[in-house]
């Protein structure tokens, strides 16, 4: 049908009467200017927060498919960023008796009505982009997306690596999800990774050799590729890997007065450092397992002159 807003009462179409085209161009109006007063309502609640998210109720269905592919344990954290009348959080402590939770939420009447329902649990009047994330061990968001990619860069910068995020129905950009539950809605989780770009610098012993390793990572969200020097030579680091605070890599790379040597790499990132073990596999068929500890710096020895002669 005409929309009877751009319809001439003369040309009303057939079967329309006037006094119809009046009463929906009445109603368009009212629901015009009730969206516009819930928007200055929300706004003016959001206290300069631009972006926000109407209130509209998780189903319990989808809140136990999240909190089923969130793989719960007994001494988890669970923060729901935007928790509304408190669903995530309180059907997580229903589940896992041992397990805390807390939310905030922009509007204060839901928050007061969350709070009190049960133990292990509190509700916060907060902005979620103001929200402290350093103990959550669980994160779970259902915002509209431009809010959640808003919240993307804090999750990032305040989560400790190896939290898990989880939303509803919408991703979060870029940041490519480490499993989803296809189901309608669907749910996407992700793992939050370490942040490993920059220069590492280490050193092993081999065959009565101090070899100095100076390694050059870089890094998009869980994918990380890097280049390191060994002595005097130049390789790639293969088969990358990054979960959380996990970081593995390989490495074969020709030292000079050993030979062609392999590398495996496995550690964990702890800030500023790395810890682990390396397999390390020698010309001769030697075998050794060394530990491993490298540190971020802020130059490297990868980019100090070679020459022209190679080893």
């Amino acid at each position: 049908m005409p929309d009877p807003r751009v319809c001439p009462p003369e040309r009303a179409p057939t079967g329309v009467t006037l006094t119809k085209i009046a009463s929906e161009t009445v109603m368009f109006a009212l629901t015009r200017n009730l969206v516009f007063g819930v928007t200055l309502f929300a706004a003016t609640v959001a206290s300069a927060q631009e972006r926000f998210s109407f209130f509209q109720p998780s189903t319990p269905e989808s809140v136990e498919r999240m909190l089923k592919l969130a793989n719960l344990r007994d001494d988890d954290l669970i923060v729901d960023l935007g928790s509304g009348n408190g669903l995530i959080v309180l059907t997580a402590a229903r589940v896992n008796a041992k397990l805390r939770g807390w939310g905030v939420d922009i509007d204060e009447k839901l928050v007061a009505e969350s709070n009190g329902v049960a133990d292990r649990v509190k509700f916060f009047h907060q902005n979620a982009l103001d929200a402290e994330l350093g103990e959550a061990t669980v994160i779970t968001m259902w915002l509209f997306p431009e809010l959640m990619r808003l919240l993307r860069p804090t999750i990032l910068e305040r989560a400790r690596p190896g939290t898990g995020v989880l939303t509803s129905n919408w991703d979060l950009g870029t940041w490519p999800a480490d499993a989803v539950d296809s189901g309608n809605p669907s749910i996407y989780l992700w793992t939050v990774p370490a942040r490993v770009a920059g220069n590492w610098n280490f050193e092993l012993t081999l065959a009565g050799q101090r070899i100095a390793y100076a390694a050059v990572l870089e890094q998009q969200f869980q994918a990380a590729e890097g280049v390191i020097r060994a002595g005097a030579n130049r390789e790639v680091l293969t088969d990358v890997k990054l979960s959380g605070e996990n970081i593995s890599f390989n490495l074969a790379v020709t030292l000079q007065g050993i030979g062609l040597t392999r590398h495996d790499f496995t550690g964990k990132v702890r800030g500023e450092r790395i810890e682990g073990t390396t397999q390390v596999n020698l010309p001769d068929g030697t075998h050794l397992e060394l530990p491993w500890r490298a540190l971020r710096t802020a130059t490297s020895d990868y980019f100090a002159p070679t020459g022209v002669n190679m080893p």
